[in-house]
């Protein structure tokens, strides 16, 4: 079961990475873990269209504020979103 969890987390991370991508128009080569969104030159804008594409794509909410807007790089970031839609399926599950 431990193999799975860990599977889905890095599926998830994976797609998150590609939304970032998609939806902020950067070359996926640059999405390093260590990147942050000054870095990748992203505006507030692509990060709401970024949040808002996340959510569509997850059916989770993910609120602008606490510990997504303290996230000083892209490994924060997207632990912070997987780690919600993890805890969603949970809580969906139950």
């Amino acid at each position: 079961m431990g193999d799975q969890a860990g599977s889905d987390d890095a599926l998830i991370e994976q797609q998150i990475l590609e939304i970032i991508a998609t939806e902020g128009n950067i070359d996926r080569a640059r999405l390093t873990p260590n990147a942050t969104f000054d870095s990748l030159e992203l505006q507030s804008i692509d990060v709401v269209m970024i949040l808002m594409a996340l959510e569509e794509k997850f059916a989770v909410y993910v609120p602008v504020d606490g510990e997504i807007a303290d996230a000083k790089d892209l490994r924060g970031f997207v632990e912070n979103i997987a780690s919600r839609i993890l805890e969603s399926r949970k809580q969906s599950a139950a």
